[in-house]
């Protein structure tokens, strides 16, 4: 494959090893070692937040935010995102109910979930920042202030998102963020929480400790969901070059948003107050379900690999099916969806390269069948 579709950032292993041989040296392995602390602090400085909680994955992150802002209603969330955005809550027994999607943004529509029925203090809101697009801040927070229910950002895909001049982290109750290999910035396998209230994230800080307090007491029904200090010594590998990494990868987004605005392919509309918008996917919307398999097939004869980010709408899958929810915008867009090769190895040649055979066999194709929705 010329282009696969991601290649996970590398670890340096030099780097690496000092950090093992600390962590060896101390034969301090996990439960909040000196390294899961650096890293937390460096974190922190580097995205211009507080009360972060690094946790052993983003699924997890979901759950111990949902518990710590001691939610207990239902859950309305997008059925345009990775799974876990659901199983994390449906693990739990949470009741799930779907809204529709913004169909420009492709994130979740606030006035969507506010139709579906009368929130309370005691339901939750679990909105993605799909492919790092912020969703519509501004009217989630209006959201919230009417209803008192709970917000809950899934970040997992805008570590590097600003928006209105902050990090989109520092934004609702809670934001969650992944740190999986086949994120932009990662620890092999993690996660991360920030709280808007330090209460929380204390209350969060015992429960991923199986309950435990400062002073070795049990306070809360816990988990073990804390982050081990080899994973914390690559994640600070990472961190190091992470600048280099982040301005690459928006050159290489930049790239391809220049060619193909010139072009009948279609792009997601960045929100409206975005600074900087993550580089994590580039995604594009073709017509129709046909014209985008058609697509896929014809792209990787010319050796560039693509993915359907997300194929299945969580709300029709078997396991969280809303039977006859009618969901216009989600159901026309998923199967149209087109996720383009982004990581930091590719060269301006060879984003020209993918547009170019893009742009080709979309010509040939759409000279043959007429395409639609559907």
């Amino acid at each position: 494959m010329k282009y696969p579709f991601y290649k996970p950032e590398s670890i340096n292993a030099a780097s690496f090893a000092k950090y093992f041989d600390e962590i060896n040296s101390r034969r301090w392995y996990t439960n909040n070692g000196p390294l899961v602390r650096l890293l937390t602090s460096r974190l922190e400085e580097y995205l211009d937040v507080k009360n972060l909680l690094l946790v052993s994955s983003g699924t997890v992150a979901l759950q111990v935010a949902y518990k710590a802002l001691q939610c207990t209603g239902r859950i309305y969330t997008t059925p345009l995102s990775f799974i876990a955005s659901s199983s994390a809550f449906g693990w739990l027994g949470n009741e799930i109910h779907y809204a529709d999607i913004d169909n420009r943004t492709l994130n979740l529509d606030p006035n969507s979930v506010r139709q579906l029925a009368a929130l309370s203090e005691k339901d939750t809101v679990v909105a993605t920042h799909l492919y790092g697009n912020p969703c519509d801040i501004n009217a989630f927070d209006h959201l919230k202030n009417e209803t008192q229910c709970k917000i809950i950002y899934d970040a997992s895909h805008a570590f590097a998102t600003r928006f209105q001049g902050q990090s989109i982290l520092s934004l609702g109750d809670a934001s969650t963020v992944s740190f999986h290999a086949t994120k932009l910035y990662h620890t092999v396998e993690g996660g991360g929480v920030v709280f808007s209230n330090e209460d929380d994230l204390a209350r969060a800080q015992k429960m991923i400790n199986f309950g435990f307090n400062s002073q070795n007491e049990i306070e809360e029904v816990g988990i073990n969901a804390k982050m081990s200090e080899l994973h914390a010594a690559v994640g600070l590998v990472v961190l190091d070059d992470l600048g280099a990494i982040i301005e690459r990868r928006r050159a290489i987004a930049d790239q391809y948003r220049s060619i193909l605005e010139n072009t009948d392919v279609a792009t997601t509309v960045v929100q409206e107050g975005t600074d900087l918008c993550s580089p994590s996917y580039m995604p594009i919307v073709l017509d129709s379900a046909y014209e985008r398999e058609r697509i896929q097939v014809s792209l990787l004869q010319d050796g560039i690999e693509t993915r359907n980010y997300f194929d299945s709408l969580q709300s029709t899958t078997e396991l969280f099916e809303e039977k006859h929810k009618v969901l216009p915008n989600s159901q026309c867009i998923n199967k149209r969806v087109l996720c383009l090769p982004l990581y930091p190895e590719l060269t301006s040649a060879d984003i020209t390269y993918i547009c170019d055979r893009l742009q080709f066999n979309l010509a040939n194709l759409r000279s043959e069948k007429p395409v639609s929705c559907a």
